[in-house]
């Protein structure tokens, strides 16, 4: 068997499940509905009713679970308890995540990490604002936010869940101060401009092997090495095509990338940048106007990286969105109907942990392929469609569910193989056309700087 495989069925042993069900308090007498039913419920079973109401949870705990229960008691069992329950479940599978062996790619064997970090949120019930502050004015006044890191290059996962209070530029900040994240080796940090902040990354550089690499945020002072002012408004109206200077950000030595986009591109960035300020009233400057001509980085990473590796690398943080893609079109992990926190946790939580069970599966799949890789929406489809025959293998003991993975992990690698066109690469293709060179003629020691 695999280490995937392993650690699944590991996930769902009744003596460990029902173990953490009294470590929560959760099962304190005998009662129909046991801790590995209502985990199996709360994963598997909103896998095909995401919303679904108390007596559709009855009828799955019926059906799959073969326990016949009203509506009224599965709401009885949806407390604080089991709200700590099921936290203990996606936090052991988290930890099982982290524990497997995965394919790595040539083209990332220089970093021991590449950690790629957003956030998504999603409205809930109006009731639930105290708990969880919206955004105010039109929108909802309740709303989740769920902060996502993952290493690309070795799968770790690392998920927080707040409201709009919780900031992506604090989060990230408190990650890597507070050394929440494996750091060992050589670490590349990736992420968006919401998570833009100059301390960050100065912290980030405060030991060997840590690197960044990051889009400019408009209006950041940098200075030239000698610790002269960049003027980069002067820079970008000489319209060079592209440029790749020492910067100091603070004071954490750099390098600034740019290079001029073609002229669809800036139209676009244009009118997008337009219709968000006649919503605030106000029109772009033209000092802006001539920032969005050029795609600009800041990193710390060597000269060796040179734009085309820098964008490739940069592409890795696209997959997040595809993360979050299959959490709401699949999971449906926004869809929430409840008024009542503890099942609100109880469903999220529930449905992060199928996605990481899914994100398990395909790295055993990957395993198969020689190579090629897993899509993980069509993974998540599959896991899907088998739901409910997953439910009955878990509950029909360990030698019915090892049958069941292993069968379920070869139909993923059998029919969940990204598609490839020539037209569209996927990421691995990407990286590999466009990091093979730079690992083999860099040392991992010009990097540990």
């Amino acid at each position: 068997m695999s280490s995937a495989q392993i650690e699944i069925l590991r996930f769902f042993d009744p003596t460990e499940v029902e173990g953490m069900a009294r470590e929560a308090g959760f099962v304190e007498r005998r009662s129909p509905i046991t801790g590995l039913k209502f985990l199996v419920t709360f994963t598997t079973g909103l896998l095909n009713t995401p919303d679904g109401t108390l007596a559709q949870l009855a009828a799955f705990l019926g059906t799959a679970c073969g326990t016949a229960v009203s509506p009224q008691a599965v709401d009885g069992r949806i407390s604080a308890a089991a709200k700590r329950f099921v936290g203990l479940c996606l936090g052991r599978a988290l930890v099982m995540s982290a524990r497997l062996t995965r394919a790595h790619l040539e083209a990332l064997a220089l970093f021991d990490h590449v950690y790629v970090i957003d956030s998504t949120n999603f409205n809930l019930h109006p009731a639930l604002a105290p708990q969880f502050k919206g955004n105010g004015g039109g929108a909802s006044p309740a709303a989740m936010r769920i902060q996502f890191l993952f290493d690309f290059r070795t799968g770790v996962i690392h998920v927080e869940i707040g409201d709009v209070r919780l900031s992506d530029t604090d989060t990230l900040a408190r990650l890597v101060k507070d050394q929440r994240l494996p750091m060992d080796g050589i670490c590349l940090f990736l992420a968006d401009l919401g998570y833009f902040k100059a301390t960050t990354f100065a912290e980030i550089r405060t030991r060997p092997g840590r690197h960044f690499l990051s889009k400019l945020q408009f209006g950041v002072s940098l200075s030239n090495p000698d610790s002269t002012a960049l003027d980069l408004r002067a820079l970008l109206k000489n319209k060079p095509d592209c440029f790749d200077l020492p910067v100091r950000m603070g004071d954490t030595p750099c390098r600034l990338v740019g290079k001029r986009l073609p002229d669809a591109v800036v139209n676009r960035r244009i009118r997008k940048a337009n219709e968000a300020s006649e919503s605030k009233s106000r029109q772009i400057s033209d000092q802006y106007r001539l920032f969005l001509h050029y795609a600009l980085f800041v990193t710390s990473l060597p000269p060796e990286f040179a734009m085309d590796q820098l964008f490739a690398l940069y592409r890795i943080r696209w997959q997040v969105e595809l993360v979050f893609k299959v959490w709401k079109s699949i999971l449906n992990i926004h869809r929430v109907r409840s008024a009542k926190s503890h099942r609100v946790f109880c469903e999220v939580y529930g449905k992060l942990t199928v996605a990481v069970l899914v994100s398990s599966l395909c790295a055993a799949a990957w395993a198969c392929l020689d190579g090629l890789s897993i899509s993980a929406h069509k993974a998540a489809r599959c896991v899907r469609a088998v739901a409910t025959n997953w439910a009955l293998a878990i509950m029909h003991g360990t030698a019915a569910h090892k049958t069941f993975v292993a069968g379920l992990i070869r139909t993923l690698a059998r029919l969940c193989r990204k598609t490839r066109q020539a037209s569209k690469p996927t990421i691995e293709e990407i990286l590999s056309a466009a990091l093979t060179k730079v690992v083999r003629r860099l040392d991992r020691g010009s990097l540990m700087a």
